[in-house]
Formats: structure tokens, sequence, C-alpha cells
């Protein structure tokens, strides 16, 4: 999920490894399932189509019309750990020749050789971003779709379709490197961080990242690990909430210098050195 899409701007991201506990491709399902239950109503006037390819070679593709009614077909072609999956949603257009864009969209892909899982969604909430109701269902949804995981790591974003966080851009770590030691450093911050158990436990657990006050709620994980919310909104999420959130997982945050990058206009770091705190 690279492009920015009209319409959404909300994206929900987690990683899974071989640690993440239970079978990968059981928690690629869950992942779809809870979205299409959670994130996209099903009462909604809205065409569902999926495609899976599996293999970066191309290999097999399976395309579904319809998700919801040709649920099992889906899931069949997931619990494989495909190299790529896609389900899209967008609203019923009585020409099927014409464009319609997509309205929200839950993927996955297999990255570094296929030792991680990239899992993602996105949806439009417009100013929704200020409604504390519907940023909580967000966090709801991330916490039931990585139940019984220990997601190596996870994050809500606004506005940042990248599949790679701003924290990776500004210090130039490479794909490939951060998600090798993301069970031993962190990859990023944002309005919602998934830490893993094992930095969780360097960080001092819940209770002690509850007690920096940099967090507006502090959820465990079932099979391991946190979820981190920085305040009550998405659009409450400023430079000093950030700020905030940074300092307190400073700790377990790669040490370097931030330094601009092209791609990312507005990265939303803080542009200290984490080491040096």
């Amino acid at each position: 999920m690279h492009d920015e899409t009209p319409g959404m701007d909300v994206t929900l991201w987690a990683t899974l490894d071989e640690p993440a506990a239970g079978p990968r491709g059981d928690l690629l399902v869950h992942w779809f399932r809870t979205a299409l239950d959670r994130l996209f109503s099903p009462d909604a006037k809205t065409d569902y189509y999926a495609l899976v390819t599996e293999s970066i070679s191309g290999g097999r593709k399976v395309r579904v019309r319809d998700v919801r009614a040709n649920w099992q077909v889906l899931a069949e072609a997931l619990r494989p750990l495909p190299f790529y999956a896609s389900a899209c949603f967008h609203e019923p257009s009585e020409d099927e020749d014409s464009w319609t864009d997509d309205a929200g969209r839950v993927g996955s892909t297999q990255v570094s050789g296929g030792s991680h899982t990239e899992l993602s969604a996105a949806l439009g909430a417009g100013e929704r971003i200020g409604d504390p109701g519907f940023c909580a269902s967000l966090v709801d949804f991330l916490a039931a779709a990585l139940d019984g995981a220990n997601p190596a790591f996870a994050r809500v974003d606004h506005l940042n379709f990248h599949d790679t966080t701003d924290l990776e851009a500004v210090l130039r770590r490479t794909q490939r490197k951060s998600l090798r030691e993301s069970r031993t450093m962190l990859r990023g911050y944002s309005w919602v961080t998934g830490v893993p158990a094992e930095l969780a436990t360097r960080l001092g657990g819940a209770q002690a990242l509850e007690a920096t006050g940099a967090f507006h709620a502090v959820r465990e994980l079932r099979g391991g690990g946190l979820l981190l919310q920085a305040s009550d909104t998405l659009a409450g999420y400023d430079e000093q909430r950030t700020y905030a959130v940074f300092r307190a997982l400073a700790p377990v945050l790669p040490p370097g210098m931030p330094d601009r990058h092209p791609a990312r206009p507005d990265p939303r770091v803080v542009f200290e050195d984490a080491g040096e705190v």
C-alpha cells in the first residue's frame, strides 16, 4: 500500500514473524476477517473484490468477487501465506466499465524473503479523526485483529501510506535491517504503536509505561506485547504528544540523529537522537 488513494486517509499496519505466536496463515485470515467485520460495515452499500498472488514470481492468482459471499474461497487462498493479497471496497457503480476509487482496503505482503508478513488496512475517516468513539474503534480493531499474536510491530497513522515508518526513513534504515532487528529495536512510533513483548519488558511493562503519562491508553495483547495509544483521537496527536511518546520509547528506539528525507516532507518524528535521551 504505497500510494495515497482518494477517500482513504487512515492506515493500520502490523508486522508478523516466526516469534509472533500462532500460525501466521491463521493470523492472516483473522486479520482479513476482523477487518471485514469491524472496519467495513456489512450494511454499507459497497462492492467487494479481492486478489491473491501466490508467489513473488507470479504463480497461481485467485480473484474473488463479492468477498463476503465467497469468504471461504478467500480464506483458503490466504492461509498458505501468499506473497500478496488485497481486498478492496468501493461504492457500487451502475456502469461496470467505469472506474470507482476504493473506499477501503485490507492487504498483506510477504517481505524480507518471506521471514515477515506485513499486514495493512486503509479507510476514510475525514473529520472522524477528531471523534474519540471512532478513534477508539480503530484501536479495538487492532487489538481484535492481533488477538493471539505477539506482533513484531504495529502502528496506526494518518495520511501516511508508506510501508516503512517515518523513523526508518529519516534514519535511513533499510526495511530488511529494520525487520531483522524489530524485536531488539522498535521500528518507529505513531498515534498507536504496537510494541512486541520483548521490548515491552525492557520498558518495564504496561504499568511503567502508563506511569510515564505519555499515553492515553496502554492495552495488553493476549498473545504478548502492548498497544500504546498516544491521545484519545488522531487529531489530538500533536507535536507535544509526539515528543512525550518519543521520550517514553527512546530506550528501545534505534540510535542516530534523524535527517530530512525527500520522500517524507513532513515526518512525524522528533529530530533528536534517541540514544542520547
